[in-house]
């Protein structure tokens, strides 16, 4: 189709060098508070220097009071500074970056003093509280929450947004019919389950402006066998958000109760790779907007293959750069081995997300 891994394109209203994508992934390098510390924004400005196209911000919580540890927050007018030296750090360095929105609701560890909430107060038999069903008015909160997360986002430099909807995180749950079991009018068919993201979007764009980049990311399916969120319905949610206007859409998948986690080990080889590449390739036939792809991507060649041979227009990784931030150099230096990443997921520690390899 005549595309190349290494071209400037505009994604989703956003001017890149190139098509790889940092995914989001949490950092848990902010500080006790969620403020933003020294050592975050040397992470990111490393990446930069790894000549990365975009940068997707670990998830940034918007709702104020929510645990989420050592995580970045978002959820009241103070964190604007500390973002916005992050944001200086990463555009002195030339780079892109946008700020991953998300409301964690049940999906919490260890004990919070308050009960989070969920869309029909079901929860997971590892978590030690029983989470409450939300109200329509605390849905209206959260809805409110996430355009005023937004706009601070916009306020701190940030060249656009993405809500996240994957992963089993609260958006999430209102996709998963196991989760969402509600009979008004945010459950049932799809085009309910979808209503409350629509209408987070729309209060975004009202705060933001149209010019403003949001983008999404979306479960493809939750690997769930009773209950999860189907490929079909999740075909239909994208080509909703598409044309409520989303700029960009991230394909992944999984949950933690799934089948598959949304970070699967053991890839080791090339079949191993773009474990979501036919889901992706479905979608972005389907729709107009760009498309980008999780999942799995450690070798230029298979990068190569699924920009040229599909729709497809960028892929996004993470646990690559954990292991190596430069590895975007290695291959324009003509070094194109694959990741040294062997997907072992112990780069997840609370001292700060990063490689067992690269710890002193």
């Amino acid at each position: 189709m005549g595309k190349k891994v290494f071209e400037k394109i505009n994604l989703g209203g956003i001017e890149v060098n190139n098509r790889i994508v940092r995914s989001a992934t949490g950092e848990l390098m902010a500080d006790s508070n969620g403020y933003v510390t020294d050592r975050l924004i040397k992470m990111y400005t490393d990446l930069c220097d790894g000549d990365i196209g975009l940068l997707i911000t670990g998830l940034t919580e918007v709702v104020e009071g929510t645990l989420t540890y050592t995580l970045m927050k978002i959820s009241d007018d103070s964190y604007i500074e500390g973002l916005k030296r992050l944001t200086d750090a990463v555009h002195e360095k030339n780079g892109k970056i946008v700020v991953q929105l998300v409301h964690h609701g049940a999906q919490v560890k260890g004990n919070p003093d308050y009960t989070p909430y969920s869309p029909s107060g079901v929860g997971d038999e590892e978590s030690s509280f029983k989470p409450k069903e939300i109200t329509k008015e605390e849905i209206k909160k959260v809805v409110e929450d996430f355009g005023d997360g937004a706009l601070r986002a916009k306020k701190a430099g940030f060249d656009g947004v993405q809500i996240h909807g994957a992963h089993g995180y609260f958006f999430s749950r209102f996709l998963t019919p196991y989760y969402n079991r509600r009979n008004d009018e945010y459950g049932g068919s799809i085009e309910n389950r979808v209503r409350i993201i629509l209408e987070a979007y729309e209060n975004v764009r009202s705060k933001c402006g149209e010019d403003f980049p949001v983008f999404i990311k979306m479960n493809i399916s939750d690997f769930l066998e009773k209950g999860g969120l189907t490929f079909e319905d999740s075909r239909k949610a994208a080509k909703l958000f598409a044309q409520a206007g989303f700029d960009s859409i991230e394909i992944s998948g999984g949950i933690r109760r799934g089948d598959h986690l949304p970070m699967r080990p053991k890839i080791k080889t090339v079949e191993d790779e773009a474990y979501h590449r036919d889901y992706g390739e479905i979608i972005a036939k389907d729709l107009d907007i760009p498309i980008i792809l999780v999942g799995g991507f450690k070798s230029l060649e298979v990068i190569e293959d699924v920009i040229s041979n599909t729709d497809i227009e960028a892929v996004s990784m993470c646990r690559p750069f954990i292991r190596e931030p430069r590895l975007l150099n290695r291959w324009l230096d003509g070094q194109t081995e694959k990741s040294k990443c062997i997907s072992c997921n112990q780069c997840f520690s609370p001292t700060g997300t990063t490689c067992i390899f690269n710890r002193k």
